[in-house]
């Protein structure tokens, strides 16, 4: 490498030299890259790189910024982080058949800084089967070949050639400031050379075998006295070895193989060594599998990931054995119909049946009905039922909200027949239920609000729509028909109309939602939520999510935990909050109910107004879809921090941030948040 400062003239005006400019395409893409490259990769100077067995001279990057560009497409399968360290790594390779798959793989993914390449051989045409070279390589030394290959992929990347191979003279040279080596050799006598001085310097070891995708690990790092070989063939020394012939070695190298365990094709070729084969086979693709496996390994070092000693086998053809077709694995058969069973006439049903049915068709956080109801004379009774409930419904104040509104639904219904009588509420806290007397003439003996018996059609009828709607801003008139709903004695209504506050209001239910996503806990229960099954009537239907085609496609990516996992590790996840970032901003307005005190009964009472605030906004052509956010039910910064170990202060910020932008007084607790919004219009047909 020569940089740009000293640019090499006598080559640059040889006309026998080819010159590439490699800097301009670069520049191009460099400010594409995300996150942006700061001025230090942009304004990096360059080099020039000379090819002598070319004859061409390039001008590449700065290496910074040619490992930025070069090596981009690594993440996230390696952080910028892993990256770094991985760069970082020398590398020894001993046998460049196998090996030269194995160097060429580390350096495409720019798994070594510094890779010390030893062989003793050169290039033959029956090689060609499986090295990547070219007719114009033959009778170079394999080394050398490799090392040609690795510099016109990456010129940064240095190399050192031991092209008489190893030998116990030049041994220590090659293993001197190495971190790994991979040992690829056909000499038993070598193999073990190596491993004993590794072992003496304490550097792992790992060996590919290509038959059967064997790899074998040998962490002498970890492991000084471990066995060479795992001791398959017993107490292997150096000194022991000298003067064996191949008639000795074989039988050592044989046990070290497992020979039980070989390929057929393997072992019978064995047998015909020197007679119908001149050495043993090898497959190109088998090598290349173990130029992957080893790249593996060498990631995992590079990752800080357990890397234990061992061996392991990536046979493909039992792979294939196993070949199974979709199109025949045994399936759920799929309902008659994607429609949930349609719901009782309601003229069909007693009294209280029709009570009953009405509270159980009331909203509830991720439709987990947590409540029973039931009938005893002529009162119907809803209470809490504790069991059902997740992380996010604390102290039960989701539920208990729920529970309100089964009880309105109840009250209305009761109403539609002419028999709503009182409504008492009884016990407290997980103990809580509230019963409706139904009388024969309807007349109420208590102080509760009275039921619009009009509402039944509505109310049973009710949904949550999760589609985007258009922004379109509500009319004065809908602003006063929603504050009457949601304003009363116990209850106030906050309405975000403005297009910046829904934004801010958007930024907040996004960051909250990707911190559900990457709790455990709170992941694991937000799909827990979900079903497929249209015939039940707990839980979200997945249909129902009205889910973009991107996140879609990628739903079962985003419900395995050891992929929010990585993404939180990356503090990456953006895209988890997102869409519900994208819904909000299309709102026509988000509602926040408002109820004084935060007991039990308070929860319960605000309810009944959100079941009245949501029936208020749907016969007013709107869609109702409730989008509370994770810490919502937190009444204090302690709350929210509980909700997640690893994200509970974002999750205090975010509580901060909603309740300076929205206040609340002391007496004061959130009931709900429901986004409201219409229906974007079809496009106009030609």
């Amino acid at each position: 490498m020569f940089p740009e400062s000293s640019a090499p003239g006598y080559l640059i005006d040889d006309p026998a030299v080819s010159v590439i400019d490699a800097t301009a395409a670069a520049l191009r893409s460099l400010p594409t890259l995300l996150p942006p490259p700061g001025p230090d990769l942009m304004d990096e100077p360059a080099g020039y790189a000379w090819y002598p067995w070319r004859r061409t001279l390039v001008k590449v990057p700065g290496p910074r910024s040619y490992r930025r560009l070069r090596l981009d497409r690594n993440r996230h399968k390696l952080t910028a982080a892993e990256q770094d360290r991985a760069s970082a790594l020398r590398i020894g390779i001993v046998g460049l058949s196998v090996g030269h798959a194995i160097a060429l793989t580390l350096a495409l993914e720019g798994l070594a800084g510094e890779l010390h390449l030893a062989d003793f051989d050169s290039l033959e045409l029956t090689n060609m089967n499986r090295i990547p070279a070219t007719l114009m390589d033959l009778e170079l030394n394999k080394a050398v070949v490799a090392s040609r290959r690795i510099a016109e992929i990456d010129p940064y990347v240095r190399t050192r050639i031991f092209d008489d191979g190893i030998t116990p003279d030049n041994i220590d040279a090659f293993l001197d400031g190495l971190d790994l080596v991979v040992e690829e050799c056909d000499s038993f006598d070598v193999k073990v050379l190596v491993r004993q001085k590794c072992r003496e310097a304490g550097i792992p070891v790992i060996m590919e075998t290509s038959d059967g995708g064997v790899l074998d690990v040998e962490r002498f790092d970890l492991e000084p006295d471990r066995p060479i070989l795992h001791g398959l063939a017993g107490d292997l020394r150096i000194e022991d070895l000298v003067g064996l012939d191949r008639a000795a070695l074989t039988p050592l190298a044989v046990k070290v193989l497992e020979p039980a365990k070989v390929s057929a094709r393997m072992a019978a070729s064995a047998i015909e060594l020197g007679f119908s084969v001149t050495a043993w086979p090898q497959l190109a693709g088998d090598v290349l599998l173990g130029g992957a496996s080893v790249a593996a390994a060498v990631r995992r070092i590079a990752q800080g990931r357990p890397l234990p000693s061992g061996r392991v086998r990536f046979d493909r053809d039992l792979w294939l054995d196993d070949l199974a077709d979709p199109l025949l694995e045994e399936r759920v058969p799929e309902p008659a119909t994607a429609q949930s069973p349609a719901g009782p006439e309601p003229e069909t049903l007693s009294d209280v049946a029709l009570v009953r049915y009405a509270a159980q068709q009331a909203p509830s956080a991720g439709n987990q009905q947590p409540w029973s109801i039931t009938a005893e004379g002529d009162a119907v009774t809803v209470a809490l039922d504790p069991e059902r409930t997740s992380t996010l419904d604390l102290a039960h104040r989701a539920s208990l909200v729920a529970v309100g509104a089964a009880v309105h639904n109840a009250r209305v219904a009761a109403a539609s027949r002419g028999k709503l009588g009182p409504t008492e509420i009884l016990g407290a806290g997980e103990q809580l239920s509230a019963r409706v007397t139904l009388t024969d003439n309807g007349v109420l003996t208590d102080d509760s609000d009275p039921a619009d018996a009009t509402e039944l059609p509505s109310i049973l009828s009710r949904s949550t729509r999760r589609e985007a709607g258009d922004a379109s801003p509500i009319s004065e008139e809908d602003a006063v028909r929603l504050d009457e709903a949601g304003a009363t004695a116990r209850t106030r209504l906050i309405q975000i109309t403005d297009r910046e506050e829904i934004g801010r209001c958007a930024s907040i239910l996004a960051h909250s939602d990707r911190i559900r996503f990457l709790t455990p806990e709170l992941h694991q229960e937000m799909f827990a939520e979900l079903t497929d099954d249209p015939c039940t009537p707990v839980g979200i239907q997945v249909d129902s999510l009205d889910l973009p085609p991107a996140m879609a496609g990628m739903f079962d990516v985003l419900r395995r935990p050891d992929v929010m996992a990585l993404l939180d590790e990356w503090d990456a996840g953006a895209a988890l909050g997102a869409d519900t970032g994208r819904r909000v901003a299309t709102a026509s307005a988000v509602l926040l109910l408002v109820q004084k005190g935060s007991d039990s009964e308070d929860y319960l009472r605000a309810g009944q107004t959100m079941q009245q605030l949501w029936i208020t906004a749907e016969m007013l052509g709107y869609r109702v879809h409730p989008m509370t956010p994770t810490f919502f039910y937190a009444l204090d910064d302690a709350e929210a921090r509980g909700l997640s170990s690893a994200h509970g202060d974002d999750l205090v910020a975010l509580r901060r941030e909603l309740l300076e932008t929205w206040p609340v007084a002391e007496d004061e607790a959130m009931t709900i948040a429901l986004r409201i919004s219409r229906a974007v219009p079809p496009p106009p047909v030609d």
